[in-house]
């Protein structure tokens, strides 16, 4: 039974960690893609921003991220709130709650800056000369930042709130049921009944 739940942790921190590490990737791809200045042309007084790919980047690192977090949310049971059976202990429990609580507002913080970064990146005649802006530096970065962050707090999450194997709720040792069996002792029969002398006729 050990092996078994060492070896779903592995495979539930893999997958989650692997989609949080795309998303981060994906970020920081965005903010190396991004429109710079030099990149802007200005026909008459209008600023011209050219196509550009950190936009998809961005979005596709906010939808990683999403299916980490829900991932990790579903199996962990709902960040302890849907299998309380599961919950080892008060203290691990909760732990788990406040990792999973922190790993949400990382996630909502990188859904954001992907968010106002896509949308300050975007294609299109958005401005007049002299006042063609350009997304600041570290929105896309702050974002896979934050992806890695909500990441690994949700991992850490999950681990904490799963029952070790052997393990009852509330942090105590299982019971072991009684061994089915044959009883072993001493047999009992009944005693002999009482011996009696010859009887005379």
């Amino acid at each position: 039974m050990a092996g078994k739940m060492d070896k779903k942790v592995i495979i539930v921190s893999t997958v989650v960690g692997s989609l949080g590490l795309l998303s981060a990737i994906l970020g920081f791809s965005a903010e190396g893609t991004k429109i710079t200045i030099s990149d802007i042309r200005v026909v008459g007084d209008e600023c011209l921003y050219p196509q550009n790919a950190a936009n998809a980047l961005a979005i596709s690192g906010a939808v990683f991220l999403l299916m980490a977090q829900i991932a990790v949310s579903a199996i962990g049971g709902c960040c302890g709130c849907c299998k309380s059976r599961s919950i080892p202990s008060e203290t691990k429990r909760i732990i788990g709650v406040v990792c999973a609580v922190v790993s949400w507002i990382a996630a909502g913080f990188a859904w954001v800056l992907f968010v106002v970064g896509a949308t300050g990146n975007g294609d299109g005649s958005r401005a007049t000369w002299p006042d063609c802006y350009v997304l600041k530096d570290g929105i896309f970065a702050g974002a896979a930042v934050l992806a890695l962050v909500a990441t690994a707090f949700g991992i850490a999450s999950y681990v904490m709130l799963r029952r070790q194997a052997g393990e009852a709720p509330g942090g105590k040792p299982a019971e072991q049921p009684p061994l089915a069996g044959i009883a072993m002792g001493n047999p009992h029969f009944p005693p002999p009944p009482p011996s009696h002398g010859p009887t005379a006729w």
